[in-house]
């Protein structure tokens, strides 16, 4: 009996040294690793969208902060926003929302020209989509499509009555792109004044 217990001892302690290892490098680590994702995996497609920026979006990222429960947010939350100036003055913001595909998440760059108050362009982040069907919302063909719509309505493919013309094959995922644009303006329009003073905010 003494046995068994020295070992449950043993155990947990390895256990739990264990943990504090992992959470130690999990947080020693955490900000090389939002730096490479930022980079590698965000920043094609923010610069892409962002195009004719006289600043780097990446280097100027803001973090938006809300103050109460918006739309899929809750106190506190916080949204990295990217702006895009010319002039000296803010011209665009991009942010990145989720939607859902056929095969999980896809995540969606917006791009908000917030001069002219419409839709600068998208870019896709992440995708789990099937290659050959899906995987082709990343095609510039289709992310045309949403350039220059109106921020007032939901965004929807021709087959739904919209104005996106859907990837063949793929009506699910040219929804959940559909729907992750839509989400994103109605977070605009929720948020805007809150959304344009961080993106403003220079230094």
């Amino acid at each position: 009996m003494r046995e068994i217990l020295r070992m449950i001892v043993v155990l947990a302690a390895i256990t739990g040294a264990s943990g504090l290892l992992l959470a130690g490098v999990n947080q020693g680590t955490k900000e090389q690793r939002k730096k490479q994702l930022l980079q590698y995996v965000k920043g094609p497609a923010i610069h892409e969208v962002l195009m004719g920026s006289q600043n780097d979006p990446l280097n100027d990222v803001r973090e938006l902060t809300l103050k109460g429960a918006g739309k899929g947010a809750g106190e506190g939350s916080v949204m990295d926003l990217f702006p895009a100036y010319k002039d000296g003055k803010l011209w665009a913001v991009a942010f990145e929302v989720t939607g859902k595909g056929f095969g999980g998440d896809i995540g969606v760059i917006v791009g908000i020209d917030v001069e002219a108050n419409r839709l600068l362009g998208i870019g896709i982040t992440t995708l789990k989509e099937t290659p050959g069907l899906g995987a082709r919302v990343r095609e510039k063909v289709f992310r045309q499509g949403f350039a220059g719509l109106g921020l007032s309505g939901p965004v929807k493919v021709k087959a739904d009555g919209g104005a996106v013309d859907a990837v063949s094959g793929a009506t699910i995922s040219s929804r959940g792109v559909c729907a992750a644009v839509t989400q994103a303006l109605e977070f605009y329009r929720e948020h805007k004044e809150a959304i344009l003073a961080t993106a403003a905010a220079r230094g």
